[in-house]
């Protein structure tokens, strides 16, 4: 069970992942040994299953960040879309939905042209009936 200093850890962690465990251990106001037990025991109890890259956000990189919402004809053809959005580079995940549309695409930050031309390649799949693209300015946290 995570107490407050595991907490405490893990929220630091998530900002970024590459805290040196002498800094986790500053933060949290205990010994670099106790930290790194600590660490050991989210992990093996799986609370942390690893550690991930941080990619540059939007306005470092001078890309635009969407999410495309995309309606099918056929939900049928759903499936074969989503395995062709998975093949995609610049899509971050893929999120199925109920309303309007079928699908959220999270598309990572990227240059214009390449948002331009992943868009007509979306417009090209089998069963995609038209989409909807929302840019995204900023991330604010």
């Amino acid at each position: 069970m995570r107490d407050e200093i595991d907490e405490q850890i893990l929220e630091t962690l998530r900002r970024d992942s590459r805290t040196p465990i002498t800094e986790l251990a500053r933060k949290v106001g205990r010994s670099r040994t106790a930290v790194q037990a600590r660490l050991t025991k989210l992990e093996q109890t799986q609370q942390i299953l690893g550690y991930t890259i941080k990619e540059p956000s939007t306005v470092e990189t001078g890309g635009l960040g969407a999410i495309v919402l995309i309606s099918m004809e056929i939900r049928s053809k759903g499936e074969a879309a989503a395995r062709e959005f998975a093949s995609m580079p610049e899509v971050a995940s893929c999120l199925r939905v109920i309303g309007d549309h079928d699908f959220a695409l999270l598309i990572k930050p990227i240059e214009k042209p390449r948002l331009n031309f992943m868009l007509e390649q979306i417009y090209k799949i089998d069963g995609v009936k038209r989409t909807e693209t929302i840019m995204s300015l900023s991330k604010e946290f």
